[in-house]
């Protein structure tokens, strides 16, 4: 089934049709706030930061941003999902509001990043439930075509947001502008949520208390490592280990086109980097839903990650312009190919009622991967990002994972079957 087919398939389909236009449409809007955030603050060439700087960064945005996880899970798998996702839209829009305030007098102080954490971390119940909901709106049949087209359109509709909001800025606009179109857009998208039918969760026991809650947390938490299958852990596993190799070379790439690339490249080549790099998001989409039923699930993902490892380590001693922008494109690929099955995976063998829990989990560790990949770099990167050797070490991880996976999802496989958590 190719990409286009499968979309105008799924559109067909009510319930997906508006959980696809909520998220595209909260995707996009996040795509402009982001761009008006980078115009503000990130790229300040006062306040241009080293690769230590970046680590600290990505940890101080999404370690806060992760932390929200096991409350995230216990919510979704109690409050009715549908009311969850509305609230937390109305709450970012809220936010960025008093970010457009703050932007107007130049205040980038706590008040300021407090908003954009908030921001940033009430979107965790967002996509959270957004992907517990899946199994809700399609067929089992369907969910992989449903986890390929869903998160690469809004991955599109977040380019399409960037766009949108650099053009804004470039005709003259500000970046409070951009700010509320960015809340104009997350409005929009709560609307359509409310549109949205019943996604779960199945068993809907009425809403907690706060006291509740806090201890519905602790006790979720519990219930999750003692109950969720073998399977779902290697999952996890494999989403750490595959968002690294992304996370690491984003740094490198930003260091090299600052640095050593800069002189009849720089911001052109980064820009092209991150072009090759959403190429590569995209045909990972239109690639899986033809690919992975043919292959099914485990045997598609060890050789979308044996694809990533040979072109890292062909390429990456290379260490020059055309082979970071190629290297860019085949390690988004392979990680969006092996997200897009890991998420069906997850679906397949995750009991509803743990689901909400599970893809909580799965948000802080694809986080945690980042910031892992970010201090991995500041740690082994020199100030210029001129290092061939760990592109090849990621070649090898990834051949690594490719032979290693198919025995370690039949042991897993077998374990639970013979000795169900729980």
């Amino acid at each position: 089934m190719t990409f286009l087919r499968a979309l105008w398939t799924l559109l067909r389909v009510r319930g997906f049709r508006r959980l696809f236009l909520s998220r595209v449409t909260s995707s996009f809007s996040d795509g402009v706030f982001q761009v008006a955030l980078a115009s503000h603050i990130l790229f300040n060439p006062e306040k241009a930061a080293d690769a230590r700087g970046i680590a600290i960064a990505f940890a101080v945005v999404l370690l806060p941003y992760s932390a929200l996880g096991p409350f995230v899970g216990v919510l979704l798998d109690r409050w009715p999902r549908r009311r969850v996702i509305v609230v937390s839209q109305l709450i970012r829009a809220g936010a960025m509001l008093g970010v457009a305030a703050l932007v107007t007098t130049s205040d980038s102080g706590p008040a300021f990043f407090g908003l954009v954490l908030l921001v940033f971390s009430v979107n965790r119940f967002i996509l959270a439930g957004l992907s517990s909901a899946m199994p809700h709106v399609v067929t089992r049949d369907l969910l992989v075509s449903a986890n390929s087209v869903a998160p690469t359109c809004g991955s599109l509709a977040y380019l399409l947001g960037g766009a949108v909001g650099t053009g804004v800025v470039a005709l003259g606009g500000s970046d409070v502008l951009d700010v509320l179109l960015g809340a104009v857009g997350v409005l929009a998208a709560a609307w359509v949520a409310t549109r949205l039918p019943f996604i779960g969760p199945d068993d809907a026991s009425g809403a907690p208390s706060v006291g509740q809650i806090a201890r519905s947390v602790v006790t979720g938490l519990v219930e999750a490592v003692q109950t969720l299958p073998r399977r779902a852990w290697l999952l996890l596993v494999l989403v750490f280990l595959t968002r690294i190799p992304f996370g690491f070379l984003l740094l490198q790439t930003l260091l090299l086109f600052r640095g050593p690339f800069e002189a009849g490249h720089g911001a052109l080549g980064f820009s092209i980097a991150a072009g090759a790099s959403a190429v590569g998001f995209a045909s990972a989409a239109f690639v899986t839903p033809w690919l992975a039923p043919r292959l099914t699930a485990v045997p598609y993902a060890a050789r979308m990650l044996a694809i990533g490892g040979a072109v890292c380590a062909v390429l990456g001693p290379f260490l020059m312009p055309w082979s970071i922008i190629a290297v860019s494109f085949a390690v988004s690929f392979t990680s969006q190919c092996v997200k897009i099955t890991v998420d069906s995976l997850m679906q397949a063998h995750v009991d509803d009622h743990l689901l909400g829990r599970a893809f909580s989990a799965y948000d802080v560790v694809y986080n945690a991967g980042m910031v892992a990949a970010a201090a991995l770099g500041a740690f082994v990167l020199p100030e210029s990002g001129l290092a061939w050797w760990p592109l090849v070490a990621f070649g090898c991880l990834y051949g690594a994972m490719a032979l290693l996976l198919g025995r370690a999802w039949s042991r897993a496989t077998q374990l639970d079957h013979a000795r169900p958590l729980g």
